[in-house]
């Protein structure tokens, strides 16, 4: 079926504009029948978005819930359906050629560890679970996008391509393996992973530091005078928090960056001698590369000085080490269209009262790897929800219709209508 016989988008008539939505388009008829059939299902969408929610997956334990899925995109017009070796599940929604392929990916695990209570409570229209908008919302509203396509028989000219990733709590390691080995090359990069209507073009610049401190131990009797790496670990810690950070930088919302965090210390066996090894996390954020580089270096220095003082064994390991050589500019990037139609997409189904968005140069989500690779990509929002990370976390439940239809009206916008 033909959205639109008279050609609303052309290839020459995008490249020209800031924009790749027209209001226009959410007048055609296969876009209502889309629309309605969302609302129509909206009962039941909730439900099986509390089932996924209350399906475990752990960062590096996410197989229950990529079962599901992938039984479900099975059902679907997609082709490719793959499990790679690390879990991600893909599946290209072929288009009739001639348009922009967009890969939209929602990351299937959760920062929560098994054993975690998942049980969801719903008081209203407020759903309570951890998990529950991080990213299980955003996961649900994008397989519902695919499904909604199907129903109302839209064809668009550019592929589509489903992503689930896997391990994007831990180092956005599923999308750092599926994107450059995954055989495909698409044009857009959409990472759906925040909180309705947020969009989100820019790529924080991230290491995760894991320093470790090592000796030969003693009992307590024997340890006066001798070299103790918990004592490494406290005077690191001190000397990195007394690393002078740059002003705040603006732009992106209510974050404070560069940030420099410890996140866990740990080490030791038994209370009663020098523990044989201790170790400390720092996660450390900026805007650039220039600035990480210079925090990572004093950083870096800070603990290694600690071992070298105190006498002890040392060594490090970096989670993330992201290249970002190939990446466009702050202002390449926000003046893409695809920022610009992200954000026009996100103001026009925002929950009415919400003031209008402006996109921030922030990122933490898969679209950081697009970036790093000099694709345009951008994090979008198709549910609301808060407290991510806790155990509080909540979403509201009236907020995956609108958000559906957002996703559907982007996908369309960005590989451009048949």
């Amino acid at each position: 079926m033909k959205l639109c016989t008279a050609t609303l988008f052309t290839i020459s008539l995008l490249q020209a504009q800031s924009t790749w939505f027209d209001p226009q388009m959410l007048e055609q008829p296969a876009l209502s029948k889309a629309f309605d059939s969302v609302k129509a299902r909206e009962s039941q969408l909730i439900e099986e978005w509390i089932r996924l929610t209350e399906t475990s997956a752990p960062s590096g334990k996410e197989q229950k819930r990529g079962t599901y899925i992938r039984a479900e995109l099975a059902k679907l017009s997609v082709v490719e359906i793959h499990t790679d070796d690390m879990g991600n599940i893909s599946a290209v929604r072929k288009g009739t050629g001639g348009g922009r392929s967009v890969v939209f990916a929602a990351h299937m695990d959760t920062v929560f560890p098994e054993g975690t209570p998942l049980n969801v409570k719903r008081d209203g229209n407020t759903l309570r679970a951890p998990g529950i908008g991080d990213d299980t919302g955003n996961l649900m509203a994008t397989l519902e996008m695919f499904r909604t396509l199907d129903r109302a028989g839209i064809k668009t000219k550019g592929d589509l391509i489903f992503l689930a990733s896997v391990q994007e709590e831990t180092g956005l390691i599923g999308m750092r393996h599926w994107l450059p080995k995954s055989g495909y090359n698409p044009d857009l990069v959409v990472a759906v992973d925040l909180a309705s209507p947020e969009v989100w073009y820019g790529a924080f610049r991230i290491d995760q530091l894991k320093f470790i401190y090592t000796s030969k131990g003693a009992h307590t009797l024997e340890s006066r005078g001798q070299p103790n790496p918990a004592h490494a670990v406290a005077r690191a810690i001190e000397k990195i928090y007394e690393i002078q950070l740059p002003p705040v930088a603006s732009g992106i919302g209510a974050f404070k960056l560069p940030v420099i965090n410890v996140g866990m210390i740990s080490g030791g066996t038994v209370v009663n001698a020098i523990p044989r090894e201790a170790w400390f996390t720092v996660d450390l954020r900026s805007l650039d590369s220039s600035t990480q580089d210079r925090l990572s270096t004093a950083v870096v220095t800070a603990a290694k000085g600690a071992s070298e003082s105190i006498g002890v064994g040392f060594k490090m390991e970096n989670k993330m080490g992201i290249d970002y050589g190939n990446a466009l500019s702050a202002e390449q990037r926000r003046a893409h269209p695809l920022v610009h139609t992200a954000t026009d997409l996100a103001n026009h189904f925002r929950k009415p009262g919400i003031p209008v968005m402006e996109p921030s140069d922030a990122g933490a989500t898969d679209a950081n790897i697009g970036i790093s690779l000099g694709k345009p990509s951008v994090a979008v929002g198709a549910i609301s929800y808060k407290g991510p990370h806790t155990l509080e976390e909540a979403a509201e439940a009236d907020s995956l219709v609108p958000g559906v239809k957002m996703l559907v009206s982007l996908a369309i916008a960005c590989s451009v209508m048949n």
